[in-house]
């Protein structure tokens, strides 16, 4: 989700209950300790006590790399500077940050999956949990067990699985059930990732995986109250009404307000964009004013593309339950 989900996003996205923690965009390591402003630059929750979004929802900080050393150092640096977990990313699928030796690309190896979080999970050691992100593996499934066991044995706490390989990319469908094979053998909890883009997802995918609990990336953008409403029927057994246009226009108008502070008004443009093509996957009123709007390069004339409403009338749910 690089490039997507920053702090404003997270911010948003948690600002009605649904969501138990957030991740930060990665920090990609290489071969050298980073310096303080490339962490808070990743993660401005740094500033905040206990390292969560201003509605409380804790975030860790991710690391992206493949140099055990240059990672334990990077640990050490975000430990310094208040981090309360981190992650490592052993899923990102692009091919530029996999032909610099990082994210999935590492799953062509489990002794190097293992050798990265056994790194990371020393430096810190019981000061905070570590956890991980892979795939099924790079181009086939056939380490995807190995790889698992790799995270777990070298400290991780936890295990976010992605149920496509590096190779599949984003391409239909999910493999929720190899996600089960994989929560069948672990002891440390795994949580189900893909394709989770409605309720009825969210059940599939615990159905067939068997895990307790799912992770939104794309899912959370394109229908931003997805958390909320998977929270509301856990709690209630209800299903609520599909999340209306006004809304959504409601949450871009809010991003833009938020963004226009500190970034060029081309670069909020371009977000926004990226934001409402994600949208328009699921919703066919997003799919409309996104055709209406996308070659728009003013950003004023964007927002009036989107015709946010002066006050949104649907009410922000505010049930909390166990998990999202």
């Amino acid at each position: 989700m690089e490039g997507v989900i920053d702090a404003v996003t997270r911010d948003l996205l948690t600002r009605t209950p649904g969501f138990d923690w957030g991740v930060t965009e990665f920090v990609r390591v290489v071969d050298a300790c980073l310096p303080p402003r490339v962490f808070h630059r990743h993660c401005p929750e740094l500033a905040r006590p206990g390292v969560t979004t201003p509605s409380g929802v804790p975030v860790q900080l991710q690391l992206l790399g493949a140099d055990p050393e240059a990672l334990a150092a990077n640990a050490r640096q975000a430990l310094r500077l208040g981090a309360t977990g981190l992650d490592l990313n052993f899923g990102c699928p692009a091919k530029l940050v996999n032909r610099h030796d990082g994210g999935a690309s590492l799953l062509r190896d489990p002794r190097r999956v293992h050798a990265a979080v056994l790194a990371v999970s020393r430096a810190v050691g019981d000061e905070i949990p570590v956890t991980a992100k892979i795939r099924l593996g790079f181009s086939d499934r056939r380490l995807a067990l190995a790889c698992a066991l790799a995270t777990q044995d070298a400290g991780a706490q936890r295990l976010v699985v992605h149920g496509r390989t590096r190779d599949e990319g984003y391409r239909p469908p999910a493999h929720w059930e190899w996600i089960g094979r994989i929560h069948q053998r672990l002891s440390i909890p795994v949580v189900a990732n893909g394709d989770i883009w409605t309720l009825e997802d969210y059940w599939k995918a615990r159905t067939l995986s068997g895990c307790r609990d799912v992770m939104l990336g794309r899912g959370a953008l394109a229908d931003p109250w997805l958390a909320a409403r998977i929270r509301h029927w856990q709690a209630t057994g209800e299903r609520l009404p599909g999340t209306p246009w006004r809304a959504r226009a409601q949450i871009l108008a809010d991003f833009a307000a938020l963004q226009r502070s500190t970034l060029p008004e081309r670069v909020v443009t371009a977000l926004i964009k990226q934001w409402l093509n994600h949208m328009r996957q699921r919703d066919d009123e997003a799919a409309r004013r996104f055709q209406a709007v996308k070659r728009l390069r003013e950003l004023d004339a964007l927002l009036a593309g989107l015709e946010p409403p002066a006050a949104a009338t649907w009410p922000p749910l505010s049930v909390r339950a166990e998990t999202a």
